[in-house]
């Protein structure tokens, strides 16, 4: 993993998506920060409610794509 690409992680908007089985979602997200450094962690607010948080919880993965 490229740890430069942290660097673009600032107040803005995202695209946050997840997949679970042949599906994928995909939804814009305002909160998401870096948590620790070692090992890079992020966190990411996403509505329980929302297809998109069902999927990161069945797949355990997701991606976020700065805007």
């Amino acid at each position: 993993m490229d740890l430069t690409a942290l660097f673009s992680i600032n107040y803005g908007l995202y695209i946050v998506t997840s997949g679970y089985q042949s599906q994928t979602n995909g939804q814009i997200a305002n909160t998401v920060f870096q948590i620790t450094a070692d090992p890079a962690t992020l966190t990411v607010s996403i509505n329980q409610q929302n297809l998109t948080h069902m999927m990161i919880a069945q797949s355990q993965k997701f991606n976020v794509s700065v805007l």
